[in-house]
């Protein structure tokens, strides 16, 4: 069976209030068109569909007219609540979607099972079991656990003991074996956050253990962390993370949907392949010595959301303020730093300079000495893997 994996789509989302809704657009209608290549039967939307509890009815639009056009006799669509998302109002239409192919999962409710080629033959409120007639899949889910399920127990549980039960839960309807798949939005231990995930950990008290997945799940589709990331590659344990670039902590994050395939009969995944999505505009930091550099780099980067950091000695003139808002729309956001000439002197030699040569005059301040080599050797190695 081949199946897409995408999450985090948070439809609607604004970049500091301004709207990304045709970007948004673009790059879901991308993802539609990849699924009709790659021919996908099954597709995995792993929460935070859309950025806010109450989303506008353009964003909701658009959530509707891409289900619709991914959700196909030959391909199913299974949805699950983010904490973005308001599960009670996402899983409204439910039962409405599953005539369509749409499963949708939020909380203590279940869509009806549907009947097409490839459709859900189950459906309870924890899992599906997804066939094309002639293999079966079963996809345990557990949507974002929110206070309310938190709620269920008493507090006194430890968080993990609770997970531990809610997984577990997952897969008890397996009663007929078949190869089965996990899907959810929550915080896995060794998972990167950025700035534009809402803070779900607390701490570290509600991060969730690798080790509570059952062992013989062959992959866990995630959802909530916005950078695409693989918490276990033995067990495919993975985060497809965002189709865009939502905060400037993500600049050099390549987005991607992922593609896989589940051999039922035998119970094994093949052909994982990781798919690069080209739209959608990039965000971008430029840091410049003068308003006329600051228009030089904005219109390098026209086709981006640009945010510009000016290190003068002075204010901005009303004047200049205006022609940089009005005459360069790939202007985001604007940061003035007031500098002296010294330290815009210091700035300026160092813009020139490689990374080898900026690591090594940070370390000689640093420590009054020249960066050991295989110091310096082991830097650039990780710093080239940040980069990619």
């Amino acid at each position: 069976m081949r199946i897409l994996h995408t999450s985090d789509w948070h439809i609607g989302k604004k970049l500091n209030n301004k709207s990304r809704l045709d970007e948004q657009a673009e790059v879901l209608a991308e993802i539609c068109e990849l699924c009709d290549e790659q021919k996908t039967q099954l597709v995995i939307i792993a929460g935070d569909i859309f950025d806010t509890y109450l989303p506008s009815a353009e964003a909701e639009e658009l959530f509707f007219a891409t289900v619709c056009r991914l959700a196909t006799p030959e391909r199913a669509v299974i949805i699950i609540s983010g904490n973005h998302d308001d599960w009670q109002r996402l899983c409204a239409s439910r039962n409405l979607a599953s005539k369509n192919n749409v499963y949708i999962f939020g909380g203590i409710l279940a869509p009806s099972s549907g009947s097409a080629k490839v459709y859900a033959s189950e459906c309870g409120v924890n899992h599906a079991v997804i066939t094309d007639g002639k293999e079966s899949l079963y996809v345990g889910l557990l949507p974002y656990p929110g206070e309310q399920k938190l709620g269920e127990k008493s507090s006194d549980i430890p968080y993990q003991e609770r997970m531990r039960e809610w997984i577990n839960q997952c897969f008890e309807q397996n009663v007929n074996e078949f190869a089965q798949i996990f899907v959810s939005h929550l915080f896995m231990l060794g998972g990167v956050s950025g700035e534009s995930e809402r803070q779900i950990d607390l701490g570290g008290a509600r991060v969730v253990d690798r080790d509570l997945i059952p062992k013989n799940v062959l992959y866990t589709a995630l959802g909530h962390l916005h950078k695409r990331q693989i918490i276990d590659g033995n067990r495919n344990i993975i985060y497809s993370g965002s189709p865009l670039q939502y905060s400037y902590d993500e600049i050099l994050h390549e987005k991607s949907v992922t593609f896989f395939e589940v051999d039922c009969k035998n119970k094994e995944v093949k052909n994982l392949n990781v798919v690069p999505l080209e739209k959608g505009k990039r965000l971008v930091k430029c840091v410049a010595l003068s308003v006329e550099e600051g228009k030089k780099l904005l219109g390098l980067y026209s086709n981006c959301h640009v945010e510009l950091t000016l290190k003068l000695s002075g204010v901005l003139s009303d004047r200049e303020t205006r022609e940089l808002s009005s005459e360069y729309p790939s202007l985001n956001q604007l940061k003035l730093e007031i500098i002296s000439s010294e330290q815009k002197s210091t700035f300026a030699s160092r813009k020139n300079l490689n990374d080898s040569q900026l690591f090594n005059e940070y370390y000689k301040k640093k420590f009054s000495e020249q960066a050991p080599q295989k110091l310096l050797e082991a830097y650039l190695e990780v710093l080239s893997e940040v980069k990619k």
